[in-house]
């Protein structure tokens, strides 16, 4: 029998290491057959240094998180890691700037899912039908995630064996291909010092994922302890596999030519080998589009429930189905990114796509600094696995995070700044309708036993 977390029935332990490991790392790995041309236009094959620099600021920020998952083995994570720390009001914030990057991120992907088809098979589908077939795919993605969370992870494990084989494959072939030549990565900073420090801060958007681990920490069947090798290591994924494609497909010809050409991997692909490697690499980018949207769906339907949980948000967010799965936090992931498809057609959505990473690095500050606090007001707090050097980490962390969200809002065009105060404008309405209900049920419940007394 499952226990109870503030009155509410406890998740379901069904998630093994495998799935876990697929979990961590397929949330990371995005559409990359979409962007890599644009990547490479960033700075050139630099871009694989700046995936590796982003990739080693992230790896401190994933140990901090693998200590403080096993100090906190709930679902919620970095919600539930900022408000022990700094109280509801500071959490309900920085879960709202996480929400924003997931919720986003799923609208984008479900958006490249339908680029791809209207690219590869389908040249003339125009913008109405690629926005029913990307909230067809949302409303599936929905019905998947009200069944037993061990259907849609082991989903996720062989999407993410896919895209793997196939990343790594073609990128093999690419690399012994004639036509490739590591003359063509020159100049490696095709764009100059400021174009790799742009490419550099823009990057974090294809890391965030690795924090959604923790919030399985209740439906994991898997020591808590270890959860920091998941993060890690997806981090460490991550870093080798967006690298080694982005030098194999840099070295395929001048960069300046290879930047104008879309889905980049799949067109020298099917000049070089025929349409069969063409549609296997774009089938292997619809895998990681399918473990982006479970992954991101998952971990923010978690986040809403443990919200529920503690009463930031009305209890009913607490409830869970039939399959011990959360219900309306699935429902409202849901609408929220229905709402964000209705809106893809108009140009905001490429400035929302530049809140995802602010949105991570928020969360990853305010984490760093919940952590800290922890070690400076509660050192003998059970720690069932303790960071390598302890605060030295910590700090270090904290800047790394600190230096994601400084060049992230170093890079905000005045579109960006509107919607992130629209954004948050709405979170504080509803903040405040949220307290002032609450205010009235507090009175309700007092005054009863005020008149019983009299």
């Amino acid at each position: 029998m499952q226990g109870e977390e503030n009155g509410q029935p406890k998740l379901k332990k069904s998630m093994g290491p495998m799935y876990l490991v697929a979990m961590a790392a397929a949330t990371i790995i995005g559409p990359w057959l979409v962007m890599t041309n644009w990547w490479l236009s960033l700075t050139g094959t630099s871009i694989a240094l700046a995936f590796i620099l982003v990739g080693l600021m992230c790896i401190p920020i994933g140990l901090i998180y693998g200590e403080l998952t096993g100090m906190f083995p709930q679902v919620g994570g970095s919600y539930v890691y900022t408000e022990k720390a700094f109280g509801k009001e500071a959490s309900y914030w920085t879960s709202w700037a996480l929400m924003l990057s997931y919720t986003a991120v799923l609208a984008f992907q479900l958006m490249a899912l339908m680029d791809i088809i209207r690219y590869l098979w389908w040249p003339d589908m125009s913008i109405e039908i690629m926005m029913i077939l990307a909230a067809l795919v949302a409303i599936g993605n929905f019905l998947l995630n009200t069944r037993e969370v061990k259907i849609g992870a082991g989903i996720q494990f062989v999407l993410f064996l896919m895209l793997a084989v196939v990343g790594f494959g073609y990128s093999l072939l690419f690399f012994t291909n004639p036509q490739f030549s590591t003359s063509n990565w020159e100049p490696f900073f095709f764009t100059g010092e400021s174009g790799f420090i742009t490419a550099t801060a823009l990057m974090v958007t294809m890391f965030f994922g690795f924090e959604v681990i923790p919030q399985f920490a209740e439906e994991a069947n898997y020591p808590v302890k270890k959860h920091w090798k998941l993060m890690v290591g997806s981090i460490i994924f991550a870093m080798m596999f967006y690298g080694i494609i982005c030098l194999a497909e840099g070295g395929m010809g001048a960069i300046g030519d290879l930047v104008g050409i879309p889905m980049l991997g799949a067109s020298i692909a099917n000049e070089l080998y025929g349409s069969w490697l063409m549609y296997l690499i774009a089938l292997a980018n619809v895998a990681a589009l399918a473990t982006c949207l479970i992954g991101f769906w998952m971990g923010g339907s978690r986040m809403l429930l443990a919200m529920g949980r503690a009463r930031v948000l009305p209890k009913v967010f607490a409830s869970i189905n039939k399959h011990n799965v959360p219900k309306t936090a699935n429902l409202v992931i849901l609408g929220i990114v229905l709402m964000f498809i209705a809106m893809s057609g108009t140009a905001w959505l490429s400035s929302l796509f530049t809140l995802m990473a602010i949105g991570v690095g928020i969360t990853y500050v305010m984490v760093c600094l919940a952590y800290i606090k922890f070690k400076r007001t509660a050192p003998d707090m059970e720690r069932p696995w303790k960071v390598p050097g302890g605060m030295a980490t910590g700090i270090l962390a904290l800047v790394c995070a600190g230096i994601i969200a400084y060049f992230t809002f170093a890079y905000f065009t005045l579109d960006v700044w509107i919607l992130f105060g629209v954004y948050f404008g709405i979170v504080g309405v509803i903040r405040v309708v949220l307290g002032r209900k609450k205010d009235d049920d507090d009175i309700e419940e007092i005054e009863p036993s005020n008149g019983g007394g009299a």
